[in-house]
């Protein structure tokens, strides 16, 4: 199954804005977040891995819970999804100033 997804990165930042941590805690795991805030575009991580979560999430065929899809990345820089102890790999993201979109293989 394949899942794909689109998020315009402007809708990740307003809702960071007007939900502060509560958003970000509520979608995103520890690691994610930390993750995203060593990053000089914070923003942009952030909607690539919203993305991928909702492109995992088509592919699986269901809404899944947020927290429980932790979206990773290996030492060579690939992402992976982590979902309940199984590793999957065919995950790829791609982000620019505007826009985060993201595809995954199951």
């Amino acid at each position: 199954m394949i899942g794909i997804d689109i998020v315009d990165v402007s809708r990740i930042e307003a809702l960071e804005r007007r939900h502060g941590e509560h958003f970000l805690r509520r979608i995103f795991t520890d690691w994610e977040i930390a993750y995203a805030r060593r990053r000089k575009r914070s923003s942009e991580t952030l909607a690539g891995r919203f993305a991928a979560k909702e492109a995992f999430m088509k592919a699986f065929g269901r809404r899944l819970p947020w927290r429980e899809i932790e979206v990773l990345a290996a030492t060579s820089g690939q992402p992976y999804i982590s979902f309940r102890g199984t590793r999957y790999g065919g995950v790829t993201i791609s982000h620019e100033k505007a826009y985060a979109v993201a595809a995954v293989t199951i």
